[in-house]
């Protein structure tokens, strides 16, 4: 009988697919182009719009050949881009990179935002409970701190001082 192994963190976080990217310059890089971990799908929810913000979250390059891992062993990671690296791509990559992105991460974004919606109805019926329990207690809190302040000077009043 085999043990069950656990996939790696790598493997989770990097899953994707891996796209040669052409930049204006003609200079070409592997780039994998990331299905983004769960607790990340907001971010690309907030980036849907924004063609070069949704590259950059969702791109990663590939390390520097020949760094090693803590055993001594040559790896081959990913990093994520630099700020601004979309703008540097042609205009095929950019729209290749961006289908890409949108095909691994759209459809779970939206089924992630729908289920935090669903999450936001079953708890705003208890949050409005907890302030209408709350708040004549606030209320209350609040008229004694300000009966315990003394009263400021009315602007109208006559001053005291010649």
């Amino acid at each position: 009988m085999t043990a069950s192994t656990l996939p790696r963190k790598t493997l989770i976080v990097f899953s994707g697919e891996e796209i040669t990217a052409i930049f204006l310059d003609k200079s070409e890089s592997l780039i994998r182009v990331r299905a983004m971990p769960a607790r990340h799908l907001g971010q690309v929810m907030a980036a849907c719009t924004d063609e070069a913000k949704l590259l950059e979250l969702c791109c990663m390059e590939p390390t520097p050949t020949g760094e090693e891992d803590a055993e001594g062993t040559v790896v081959r990671g990913w990093r994520p881009v630099a700020p601004g690296w979309a703008d540097n791509l042609s205009d095929a990559s950019h729209a290749e990179l961006l289908a890409a992105s949108q095909k691994l991460n759209f459809g779970r974004a939206a089924a992630w935002a729908e289920r935090q919606i669903a999450a936001k109805q079953f708890q705003a019926p208890i949050l409005m409970k907890a302030d209408e329990a709350l708040m004549p207690l606030v209320e209350k809190m609040t008229r004694l701190a300000l009966s315990s302040l003394p009263a400021p000077a009315s602007p109208a009043a006559p001053s005291t001082k010649s």
